[in-house]
């Protein structure tokens, strides 16, 4: 996933594959683990998509967050369920390339809400949880989605 697209920064400076590998293996030697989130936004005709991967460690004065981003037509994703699968599924392909260069905890944050009256995406937290603890990673929804929720959501705007 990482080698076919374009790596950004927090600052939104391009980041080379080999810089983004060797910035992982720093930060798992140093005991950080890998936040896995993607988020998506409809504009227009297009669904922005990004996927970030967030470097953490509490306490930690420095942290380190990087990001791809995409455009997909939208009539390729018609339903909040494929977009939500489509976000699923971007996420596991990230945790999956870079599950063997992380020693610490990699966890996968799903932008997904829980109380079905407040939240449309609720209806699948299940089906998403499910999908994710299948691939042998953690997973949490919001409020502690903090990844997708927050930080690739941030970046589907710009």
């Amino acid at each position: 996933m990482f080698k076919e697209n374009q790596i950004r920064g927090f600052s939104n400076q391009e980041v080379s594959y080999e810089d983004f590998l060797a910035k992982l293996k720093q930060y798992s030697l140093e005991g950080f683990d890998a936040y896995i989130g993607t988020d998506s936004q409809v504009i227009k005709n297009k669904v922005s998509v990004v996927t970030c991967v967030c470097l953490y460690k509490l306490g930690a004065k420095k942290n380190e967050i990087f990001y791809i981003k995409n455009r997909v037509p939208a009539d390729r994703l018609p339903t909040l369920r494929a977009r939500m699968l489509h976000e699923a599924y971007k996420s596991l392909e990230a945790a999956i390339d870079i599950d063997p260069l992380i020693d610490g905890e990699l966890i996968v944050h799903l932008d997904i809400g829980t109380d079905p009256r407040r939240s449309k995406s609720a209806r699948f937290q299940k089906e998403l949880q499910v999908l994710v603890r299948s691939q042998g990673f953690g997973c949490e929804v919001k409020p502690n989605s903090w990844a997708s929720s927050s930080v690739a959501d941030m970046f589907t705007k710009t």
